[in-house]
């Protein structure tokens, strides 16, 4: 294969003195594809998923080049959330930068290798040509921790065992969008084809290239959370920003061509679901008779739906707790009347409603 290689690089060294790629007509497909890791999904409970980002850049049958890949946007369906493992060991700066053994595949996979979150594939097209595609790289996204504002963050590590070259990406997901700039390549090379896997199957997407030390697979089940909404669609967007740089600087060389990916809509089913309640109820330890004394009541959403609408009453009282998300949980504050025989203990009951779901709640209070 490096023989192939350095046959092919020598030739397009010589084609590269008389002949540069210009826009030729580039065309992007960026697309999402989330299926839950076990059941169905719900139409407003998040359940663990796979997802596989599909992006891809096409040129006219017959055409000779294609400009090289320089940052991707992918603008996930709002249904899809992030949710690093925060006892998930991160692959920190000191683990990982650009002064790394890059290529190294199996240092850089053992210096990170309890932090891996996904893996994939890509394309590349060296010397942009179209007529010689590289499939052999390999992709191992690791968990980089979160941002300040909570944002789920990645280190991306890129290996083609036909160049011998390894690169660095960094991502944040901001409000469900997923911006990588790719550092220039070998040759200014293009990237055609690129494929995620977060976290991956462990089977069909797991990396299995022992003959570059590199054996890997995504180690968190629920990086990835999803819905499917009552539509039944989930919709992903995408840009891919193309164009030349000098291989040996990073400087440009050329104009930025944004590529804008048609709406992809995924179809899917979504279990309504159903929402569960319970409650629990605290307040002071005294009360007069026939005074009102103020509850804390907590409401919790043990179901698989929204609880909808929900009120909490009690003798003299009530309060209103609105939408409760499915395994959410919120806390109102209630006055209640409370009667009985000074010093003994009664009990206050509280009685939570939403649609078409309702529990009970109670607190002992000791009448002063």
């Amino acid at each position: 294969m490096k023989k192939l290689v350095a046959t092919f690089v020598a030739l397009m060294a010589s084609l590269a003195l008389v002949a540069s790629a210009q826009a030729s007509n580039e065309s992007a497909v960026v697309k999402t594809t989330a299926t839950p890791r076990s059941g169905s999904f719900y139409q407003s409970y998040p359940v663990p998923a796979n997802l596989v980002i599909d992006a891809q850049v096409n040129v006219p049958a017959g055409t000779p080049t294609i400009l090289p890949l320089k940052k991707s946007k992918v603008t996930f369906p709002s249904q899809v959330s992030f949710h690093p493992n925060p006892k998930m060991p991160v692959c920190t700066e000191s683990k990982l930068n650009e002064q790394s053994a890059l290529g190294s595949p199996s240092e850089i996979l053992a210096d990170c290798k309890q932090s891996v979150v996904g893996t994939g594939t890509a394309t590349l097209n060296l010397f942009k040509n179209t007529s010689a595609p590289l499939d052999d790289p390999i992709l191992i996204m690791f968990n980089a921790g979160t941002s300040s504002s909570g944002n789920a963050k990645i280190k991306i590590y890129g290996f083609s065992k036909g160049t011998g070259v390894g690169i660095l990406m960094r991502g944040e997901v901001k409000g469900g969008v997923l911006s990588v700039a790719v550092p220039v390549l070998s040759y200014d090379s293009a990237t055609s084809v690129y494929q995620f896997n977060l976290p991956g199957d462990g089977k069909d997407t797991a990396l299995n290239r022992p003959e570059i030390g590199v054996v890997a697979k995504g180690l968190d089940p629920n990086y990835v959370k999803a819905t499917c909404p009552s539509s039944g669609k989930l919709v992903t967007n995408g840009v891919l920003t193309l164009g030349e740089r000098d291989p040996a600087t990073g400087a440009d060389t050329g104009p930025e061509t944004d590529v804008k990916s048609p709406t992809e809509t995924q179809s899917c089913t979504g279990m309504a679901g159903k929402a569960k309640l319970s409650g629990k109820a605290k307040g002071p330890s005294k009360v007069k008779n026939g005074a009102k004394g103020t509850f804390k009541v907590t409401i919790k959403n043990n179901g698989t739906a929204v609880a909808k609408s929900v009120k909490v009453t009690a003798a003299g009282g009530k309060a209103s707790a609105g939408n409760i998300p499915a395994k959410g949980s919120t806390t109102v504050k209630v006055k209640a009347k409370v009667k009985g025989k000074k010093g003994k203990k009664v009990t206050v009951k509280f009685t939570i409603k939403g649609k078409g779901v309702s529990a009970k709640a109670t607190a002992k209070v000791k009448v002063k």
